[in-house]
Parts: structure tokens; sequence; C-alpha cells
């Protein structure tokens, strides 16, 4: 997929994500949902993160074939992914943050509601995945899986770390969604209420193990480094 192409998708993805991410919030507020309310401002951290893609895109446009670079380009890109990491582990921290507060602190929480909204979030998340191409990411979901390929063969073909961050955003937060929406539905159906800020807990650990496996991998790639 080439560069206008990434950042055209990144674009229309960030205003789906605005829209919804101020839908969420503010249902989320109302009904008093943990999982709901960090989906929602997951999604605005997320929205946050794919701007960053989306202008790392438009600078490395714009300076490639500038004088003043001694180095290419593509690292500009690989630095928006290595922002957006940083970012995405931020979001799981807070998640983890106001998913403990949660469990000494419950609200009463409007069930029917919050499961609608869930339901809309995950439904544009998957939008989203469909919108960035499963493909396009080259199966690097944060778990730096580039010792497959270094013990049989080197890639000749250098991965896009801008796109795989914004990738990521988009999995966290189906990943929240799809958590929130299980959390409702035991707490509506069965009564455990306890369940919501617990998976709030798992979504933000899950996010965080995303993020340092994210970071470590641009990392390695703004230093040059290199395996004997």
């Amino acid at each position: 997929m080439s560069p206008l192409q990434a950042k055209n998708k990144t674009l229309f993805v960030i205003i789906l994500t605005l829209i919804t991410m101020a839908f969420e919030i503010f249902f989320g507020i109302i009904t008093h949902s943990m999982a709901l309310t960090a989906d929602g401002w997951h999604m605005g951290t997320h929205a946050f993160a794919l701007s960053i893609t989306f202008f790392a895109y438009i600078l490395a446009a714009k300076f490639q074939n500038s004088p003043k670079f001694s180095i290419s380009t593509d690292k500009i890109g690989t630095l928006g992914g290595f922002v957006s990491s940083i970012l995405l582990g931020v979001t799981g921290v807070a998640i983890l943050y106001e998913s403990f507060l949660r469990f000494f602190n419950p609200y009463e929480i409007g069930f029917s509601e919050a499961i609608i909204v869930a339901v809309i979030g995950l439904i544009v998340n998957l939008v989203s995945v469909l919108i960035m191409g499963v493909h396009s990411h080259r199966h690097d979901h944060g778990h730096s899986h580039d010792h497959e390929h270094e013990h049989g063969h080197k890639e000749t073909e250098k991965k896009d770390y801008n796109f795989i961050a914004a990738y990521m955003h988009i999995l966290a937060d189906a990943l929240t969604s799809f958590f929130a929406i299980f959390a409702l539905l035991a707490g509506k159906y069965f009564g455990l209420v306890f369940l919501d800020p617990f998976v709030g807990v798992v979504g933000g650990v899950m996010i965080c193990i995303w993020a340092y496996n994210l970071i470590k991998s641009t990392s390695l790639v703004l230093l040059d480094y290199r395996e004997k």
C-alpha cells in the first residue's frame, strides 16, 4: 500500500472515530459505565494518535527530496509510530487506573443504554479495521514477530511502523469495545457488576503489552540497531 493510500485511509478513520468518540463518552457518563467511558476516551486518544500518523505522512512526503535531511524520511514515519505507541501505553495505564478506582467506588450502571452504544462502538471499530486493510499491517500486531523472519531470512521490505501503530490503536479500540459489551451483558443478565471494571483492567494490561512491543520495535529502528 502506498503512503498516499495509507494517509487517505487514516484521515477517513480519524473522522469516523471522532464522531463515535463523542457519542460514547456522552452516553458513558450518563449511564455511569466505566467500560463504555473507557472505550470512548480511548477512542479520543486513538484519534489523536491517528492524527500523528496522518501528519507524519504529510511531512514525509513534503521533505522526501529535501537536501536538509541526511537520512531517509522513512524515519519520520517510524518516529510517528514511536510517539503513537507511547500514547497507546499511556491510554492503557489510564484505563487501568480508572478501572481500579471503580472497584472501590462502583457506580450504578444503565446497562440497556450502555450496551447499545458499546455495540455501535464495536461496529465502528470493525469498519475501521476493514478500511485500513487487514493485510496492510503485515501481521505486526505489536507482538514483534520479527524473529520469525530473521531466523530463516531477512525481510527486504521496510515496515511502515507509522501505519502499524495506527492499526494497533484500532485493534485496541476493538478490544475495549468487545470487553465493554461482555461486561455490560454479564452485569445486566447475571448481576456480575464487578466485571465492568475487571475487563477494564484486562484490556488495559493487553494494551500496555502491545504498546511496549511497538515502542521496542520502533526504538530499534530509530537507533539504527543491527543484529550481528
